[in-house]
C-alpha cells in the first residue's frame, strides 16, 4: 500500500496521487511578527511552510521598510499591492503591482514603502523548510548592494498558451499565462482564466502554490469534490495530486499567481491534462 504522505514515483510514475489538494484563505491565517536584524519588527502571514517550499506575505504600512538582509537560498519576490522601492544593483528602484524579482542566494535586498498606501509583498523560497529560513545581516561577501538582483516587469512579458508565446500587445486567449521568472530552482508566473473557462484537470511531480489574486470560482479538492475560491484563496497540490480550477464569475477573469519550487517550466510535465 502506498502512503498518502510519501507518494512513490517509482511505484506509480503516471497515476494521480489520491492525497487531497490543500485549500486555504489568506484572511483566515494568523498574523505573525518577525524580528529582523537590528531590532526591526514587521508583520507577516505564512501561507506555506513545507519542506520544499516556504511562502510569506509581508505587510508594509506607509513609511515602513524590510531592512537590508540576505538569505543562503534563492528567493523570488512578487509585488502584490503598492509601489515599493526595492534595492537593485545599488539603487532603490520604484516597482509596481505585478513586478517580480529574482534574488539569488547571498544577494542582499531592502524594500521601502515610500507610498501612501499599504504595500503587500510575497516572498517565495524554493527548497527551504520553514525552520531553516533565516534573515541575515549582509556582509562584504554577501552582495550588500544587490548587484545580482533581477527585476521583471509583468507588463513587458508576453502571454502564452499551450500553442506557445503570443506577440506583445496581442489579446490573450481565454486561458493564458505569463512565465515571469524561471530557472533551475523556481518558476513564477500568472494565469488568466476568462469567465466560463477553466484550467484543464492535471497533475505533475513538482508541488506548487497557486494564489487566486482576482475573481472567484471553484477548485477541485479530491474525488470530484469542489470548493469555492475567491480573491486571496490559495491551494497547495501535493506531488502528483489532481487539481483543476474553474472561473464561475459571469464577467471577471480569474487570476492566479503560481510558483513551482523547481524549474525550468519546460521540464515540468503536465500529466492527465483533459
Amino acid at each position: 500500500m502506498v502512503s498518502m504522505t510519501r507518494y512513490s514515483e517509482e511505484i506509480h510514475p503516471k497515476l494521480p496521487n489520491p492525497s487531497p489538494v490543500e485549500l486555504y484563505h489568506t484572511e483566515d491565517l494568523p498574523l505573525h511578527s518577525f524580528n529582523f536584524p537590528e531590532g526591526k519588527k514587521l508583520s507577516y502571514k505564512m501561507l506555506l511552510g513545507k519542506d520544499e517550499i516556504t511562502v510569506l506575505l509581508f505587510s508594509l504600512p506607509k513609511g515602513e521598510e524590510i531592512p537590508l538582509h540576505y538569505h543562503t537560498m534563492n528567493k523570488a519576490i512578487y509585488v502584490y499591492e503598492g509601489c515599493p522601492e526595492i534595492l537593485i544593483r545599488g539603487e532603490m528602484t520604484p516597482t509596481f503591482r505585478g513586478d517580480s524579482l529574482m534574488i539569488p542566494c547571498e544577494s542582499s535586498v531592502k524594500i521601502q514603502n515610500s507610498g501612501t498606501e499599504e504595500t503587500l509583498i510575497f516572498f517565495f523560497f524554493p527548497g527551504c523548510p520553514r525552520d531553516s529560513l533565516m534573515f541575515q545581516s549582509p556582509s562584504p561577501d554577501s552582495d550588500p548592494s544587490g548587484r545580482e538582483n533581477l527585476l521583471f516587469k509583468e507588463r513587458e512579458i508576453p502571454w502564452e498558451n499551450w500553442d506557445g508565446k503570443l506577440s506583445i500587445g496581442t489579446e490573450p486567449t481565454p486561458l493564458a499565462w505569463k512565465t515571469i521568472i524561471e530557472n533551475d530552482s523556481m518558476v513564477l508566473g500568472i494565469t488568466k482564466i476568462d469567465p466560463g473557462f477553466d484550467v484543464d484537470r492535471h497533475y505533475h511531480k513538482p508541488t506548487q502554490i497557486v494564489i487566486f489574486s482576482e475573481g472567484e470560482g471553484r477548485t477541485l479538492i479530491e474525488k470530484g469534490e469542489y470548493r469555492e475560491i475567491r480573491k486571496d484563496s490559495f491551494i497547495y497540490p501535493p506531488s502528483y495530486s489532481l487539481h483543476h480550477s474553474i472561473n464561475t464569475h459571469p464577467e471577471r477573469p480569474l487570476m492566479e499567481i503560481y510558483f513551482f519550487p523547481q524549474g525550468p517550466f519546460a521540464k515540468i510535465e503536465y500529466l492527465g491534462k483533459e
